[in-house]
């Protein structure tokens, strides 16, 4: 068994895709999978299951779409892989000075070529802003000194620049699910 971190993508974010995270748990306890829990209302498990990332994928979002009755993106990391994303953060010293302007959006596969391109030209839409951003493989990192509301570098363009499904959560909320995953195993 692997502790895997399940993130899903537009759930109970903007009063769409509605799933209460007691429901979350029991589909996913369904599943067949171990030490449930989540956290925050915004579609994020920590969960202990066979197999790989993929397959926890692929399974969560069949299960998720019979029961909302439409896809929902599901992208999972590994415990180990969320220990990577904590270390690599380039802003760190801006993560921990306020986590809430600091963020991860994570990608179902690495970026594609020419990412770094189109994640540049994201930021031309706002040249007032000092948003930053660093592409890691599979991972952008964003600095919103401005905070996230007027942002450009929604989950919608960052998935048209790099060419994968997104879903982003601050830096609060990535350190915690790291530290359930690894109280978990």
């Amino acid at each position: 068994m692997a502790t895997y971190v399940i993130l899903l993508c537009a759930v109970n974010v903007g009063g769409t895709g509605k799933l209460p995270m007691a429901e979350l748990r029991k589909l996913l306890e369904r599943l067949g999978y171990t030490r449930v829990e989540t956290y925050i209302q915004s579609g994020n498990a920590v969960v202990d299951a066979k197999g790989s990332a993929a397959k926890v994928a692929r399974e969560t979002a069949a299960a998720l779409e019979q029961q909302m009755g439409a896809p929902v993106g599901v992208i999972v990391r590994l415990r180990d892989e969320m220990e990577r994303v904590v270390a690599r953060n380039p802003f760190g010293a801006e993560a921990a000075a306020d986590g809430a302007r600091v963020h991860v959006a994570f990608l179902d596969a690495k970026a594609s070529a020419g990412a770094v391109d189109g994640l540049r030209e994201i930021m031309t839409k706002n040249p007032a802003r000092r948003d930053r951003f660093f592409l890691d493989g599979d991972v952008v990192y964003l600095h919103l000194p401005d905070g996230a509301a007027e942002t450009k570098f929604t989950t919608k363009a960052m998935g048209r620049a790099t060419g994968c499904a997104v879903t982003a959560r601050n830096w609060n909320s990535v350190v915690k699910l790291t530290s359930m995953a690894l109280r978990s195993s």
